[in-house]
């Protein structure tokens, strides 16, 4: 039976393949055999080291050691497109353009003669092997607007995912990954510019970063992925809501793969936080397109399995004062915040009184108290504190940390203020005791006044723009509603009068003119504020609620497609970004069930955060 086998396996030991001294140095294929020169070099014309040999039988050892580690000529440059050396493809190296980017449609571009014969230095030299790691338009930008995002843009804690320390020194040995490059220069440009066209010039810098990353879309890399949290704040900060939103998903996928939402004990200290810090400031991205929905969530709070992010002075040393754990306390108000939204859903469905309501009110109010018992000035920031940290470089994230706060309890107490639009049904609050509502009224008027004054402090005493995390602003408006909606309650005797709450009203609206001249994210949230401060009774949707006869014709559209538990439960408020995207289930060119002329999302009939 095994006789049919015979022959079909070799016998002997292979025959080592021999390679001639040219093919060696070009690494490609020697066709060498019984010939005595391979067919490459009888194609190019090369002086074949194993014809050589053969040719001349007095040469000596050291010249043939001579011959065969000559290098041979160079015969062609290089023809690659920049498209096809990204995608590490064969390019056909025609003109004006290449097979592939001709049936892909993609712009096809060559790089210049003079660029690939010059000896590349280390600014400029990709640690991919790409050609050119910015360009020399770009190169010269790289060192200074370095230096303005972790001056300006860093603070903010939604931006803190990069160590100071080793992306300057990437970045001066010319060791950056590119598509962070180009990332951070767009960044940094539009939050620096202060000239249109100098902005402007970021635009053709975010494509080109986030081309790199599609075209590397199967690898991801710490690097790849803090570029692309960099380029889906730039979207959002330019309008772009639904690519920022589809971007979100992606880096989700980016972490999920490199598992990013576990603990990594093997690896270094600054590698470790840096995995963390990631992780903590996407999720802080993904709240501001809704909270408290679990569709829309890509990165699922109960899937990370990771320590709050450390101490500023523990991540990167320096000779200054640290921020006193106030990014940590932050990431901690941002979780509790979340699980406070998914409360008021949750509790906007009963039909009958939820007796748990009040001992769930009463765990979150212990978790909070704990927080504050750790925040470094105490849980008030009054003006006197204010001033000592004005020359203090955290002094953002100390404000941002007191806001949080102060929102979270108006979040927790504003459940029990009935007719307010987050309140809970009226049937689950006559469950309530008296005095327990109450106090819930007062804790509400305590906590939205303390932000609007640390707002207002910061705006009069300020003597530069300050870049504020667009949370800062949602604060702001959910703090100018509850003001507004208490003063005209007339629950209590020590409520404030409608005179003063329009006053606080215009206060915290002329701070929010001040820091977000031109913010696509928060241009909504001051419309809705001048309507308010113009003294407009408050719509059917609450305090907020738009007025036009578009929004109206919309609302009663939306009303008759969705049921009554999809509207209760699916809210979105006027600041959520998904609600901006107003994302449509129709194909191009048809009617939008999203009711795109009205900007409403189609999830959207009440407003929550």
């Amino acid at each position: 039976m095994m006789d049919s086998f015979v022959g079909c396996f070799q016998a002997g030991p292979a025959t080592a393949r021999q390679t001639c001294s040219q093919c060696r140095w070009r690494k490609v294929r020697c066709d060498a055999g019984s010939e005595q020169c391979c067919g490459n070099c009888s194609r190019l014309g090369l002086s074949c080291s194993f014809s050589t040999a053969e040719e001349d039988a007095n040469i000596t050892m050291l010249a043939a050691h001579q011959l065969a580690s000559t290098k041979p000529r160079r015969l062609r440059g290089t023809r690659a497109c920049r498209s096809c050396r990204d995608k590490k493809v064969r390019c056909s190296g025609t003109s004006p353009s290449c097979t592939n980017c001709k049936r892909h449609g993609r712009e096809c571009t060559y790089p210049s003669p003079a660029r690939s014969v010059r000896a590349p230095s280390p600014q400029s030299t990709s640690t991919e092997g790409e050609d050119s790691l910015h360009g020399a338009e770009i190169a010269q930008h790289i060192p200074a607007c370095v230096e303005s995002f972790f001056e300006k843009v860093y603070p903010l804690p939604s931006h803190a995912f990069l160590h100071p320390e080793t992306t300057m020194e990437r970045c001066r040995a010319g060791k950056i990954d590119p598509a962070l490059a180009y990332a951070i220069c767009a960044l940094a440009t539009l939050h620096s510019a202060s000239d249109l066209q100098t902005r402007e010039r970021a635009t053709p810098w975010v494509q080109t970063a986030e081309q790199r990353i599609w075209h590397h879309l199967e690898c991801p890399t710490i690097a790849r992925l803090q570029a692309l949290l960099l380029i889906i704040h730039y979207q959002m900060e330019t309008g772009r809501f639904q690519r920022a939103f589809m971007l979100t998903a992606t880096a989700a996928r980016f972490a999920a793969a490199m598992r990013l939402n576990h603990e990594r004990p093997d690896l270094d200290l600054v590698a470790q936080e840096v995995r963390r810090r990631i992780m903590w400031s996407l999720k802080i991205t993904e709240r501001y397109f809704s909270v408290g929905l679990p569709e829309f969530e890509a990165c699922p709070i109960e899937t990370i399995y990771l320590q709050f992010p450390s101490a500023e002075e523990d991540f990167c040393p320096t000779f200054e004062p640290g921020d006193g754990s106030c990014y940590r306390l932050y990431v901690r108000l941002e979780i509790i915040r979340r699980d406070i939204m998914k409360l008021t859903r949750g509790v906007a469905l009963c039909d009958q009184p939820f007796m748990p309501l009040a001992k769930l009110i009463g765990d979150f109010e212990r978790d909070l108290a704990e927080i504050g018992s750790q925040m470094p000035d105490g849980t008030e920031f009054p003006l006197s504190q204010l001033e000592v940290h004005f020359n203090d470089r955290w002094l953002r994230r100390r404000l941002f940390m007191h806001v949080s706060f102060h929102q979270a309890h108006c979040d927790l107490y504003r459940i029990l203020l009935s007719g307010y639009p987050e309140a809970a049904p009226r049937v689950v609050l006559d469950a309530i005791d008296e005095g327990y509502i109450t106090a819930a009224y007062r804790n509400c008027l305590k906590h939205s006044t303390s932000i609007i004054q640390i707002l207002t402090n910061l705006n009069q005493h300020s003597p530069s723009h300050l870049l504020l995390e667009f949370d800062t602003a949602i604060c702001a408006y959910h703090a100018t509603r509850l003001v507004l909606f208490l003063s005209r309650s007339g629950r209590t005797q020590d409520l404030p009068s409608p005179e003063f709450a329009q006053s606080r009203a215009a206060l915290c609206l002329a701070a929010l003119k001040r820091f977000f001249p031109a913010s696509a994210l928060v241009k909504p949230i001051i419309n809705d504020m001048e309507r308010l401060t113009q003294g407009h009774a408050p719509q059917k949707t609450g305090i907020g609620g738009l007025s036009s006869p578009e929004f109206q014709e919309g609302r009663r559209n939306l009303e008759q497609q969705l049921s009554t538990a999809a509207k209760a439960r699916q809210r979105l408020a006027i600041h959520s970004l998904l609600r901006q995207a107003d994302f449509t289930d129709e194909d191009d060119g048809e009617h939008s069930s999203s009711m795109s002329t009205t900007g409403l999302s189609p999830v959207m009939t009440r407003r929550t955060p």
